[in-house]
């Protein structure tokens, strides 16, 4: 570990030193965080210690928007390979900590961590023009579409396979992001033809709460929403299928629907009394999953931003970065905690990530 701590060291002074575009008040703290991120990932399957398996297809995703933030591509295309070559065949163990199997190619029994790998992937393809991680993307959508069934609710996709169980908000709007954003890779018409089948699927079902503009986690057994049960990722993620489709259908009520949803998330429904991103519940932010979930909603946020060019956006990511690093940075392990609003809790490299996004994308639009 500390030799490995010391190779990224070196490799992050060096992408402070060549980074030498627009200097922001986040630099510093964004360079420091994504070195200690870098030195959590294990040797032996190459995602990170600390975080779970469908939090490090998120933490990949935010060391990819660092580089093309950045503009630090060359450094961070081995970390890329690395985690593409070692991770594809990942072992499973029981609670005795013996191997009982492998996930291939990015694939397990959950149908939303397949869509986060997918979409890592996606942005992977963007970033590098390797054809590799776009099949791989390909490949583990090819799988979420055996989570479909129109037995059960009239459609949409389960959360869970053998058996399958729940259909919900975030593995319906994963597996429609991740068909828009093949789609406009590939330019394959079965991928836009599940988007679209998937969105207006998702839209009649009631897990978008139209009175309070926020997205309800899931349907209950008798396909009703399950009122109450708010995440800011759900948030996000709603507000980037929303924008796409609006991107792609040139329909201006579906990028209604993403603002509407935006500002009840920013203003009233998902932030503390100072205008902080929050969970509905502190111990959610603290949890093994809730953790990552505001850096989720910041990182859609900022693609809405670009959809809209809306001053609020900026605004808000900035302020809550500004939180970030003044208020919920810790410089003896320079990492960023699961409070943006401070104080600081335990070293953590899923909260540390998800921090770690909403300041990547306030250097982005400072």
């Amino acid at each position: 570990m500390m030799k490995k701590y010391f190779v990224a060291t070196a490799m992050v002074l060096l992408l402070s030193a060549c980074g030498g575009h627009k200097h922001t008040p986040f630099d510093t703290k964004m360079h420091a965080s994504l070195e200690r991120s870098l030195t959590w990932r294990t040797d032996s399957t190459g995602i990170w210690e600390t975080a779970g398996w469908w939090n490090s297809a998120n933490l990949l995703t935010a060391v990819i928007r660092y580089a093309e933030v950045t503009k630090n591509k060359k450094e961070i295309v081995p970390v890329i390979e690395d985690v593409y070559n070692k991770a594809k065949h990942y072992p499973i163990a029981d609670s005795t900590g013996t191997v009982v199997r492998y996930c291939d190619n990015f694939i397990n029994d959950y149908y939303d961590d397949e869509g986060w790998w997918a979409l890592a992937w996606i942005n992977a393809f963007r970033l590098t023009n390797d054809k590799k991680y776009l099949n791989m993307a390909e490949t583990i959508f090819e799988d979420m579409t055996t989570g479909w069934s129109d037995d059960t609710c009239g459609g949409g996709s389960f959360w869970k396979k053998n058996p399958l169980e729940y259909k919900n908000s975030i593995a319906n709007n994963l597996f429609a992001l991740t068909a828009i954003r093949l789609y406009n890779e590939t330019g394959k018409q079965q991928y836009a033809d599940w988007f679209k089948k998937e969105v207006n699927w998702y839209l009649q079902t009631g897990m978008y709460n139209t009175e309070i503009h926020q997205i309800e986690d899931g349907l209950t057994k008798d396909c009703t929403p399950n009122r109450g049960s708010h995440y800011t990722y759900n948030q996000g993620v709603a507000i980037a299928v929303l924008a796409e489709m609006y991107l792609h259908s040139h329909d201006k009520k579906y990028l209604n629907m993403a603002e509407k949803i935006a500002q009840a998330t920013i203003t009233k429904e998902m932030v503390n009394e100072e205008g902080i991103l929050c969970e509905m519940n502190p111990q959610v932010a603290k949890s093994r999953d809730g953790v990552q979930f505001k850096g989720i909603f910041i990182r859609h946020l900022g693609f809405l931003y670009k959809v809209t060019n809306n001053p609020i956006y900026k605004e808000f990511i900035i302020k809550n970065a500004e939180s970030i690093i003044s208020r919920n940075y810790d410089p003896q392990t320079m990492s960023f905690g699961c409070y943006w609003y401070g104080p600081f809790q335990e070293a953590n490299a899923a909260a540390n990530s998800s921090a770690l996004e909403c300041v990547i994308e306030a250097k982005a639009i400072y």
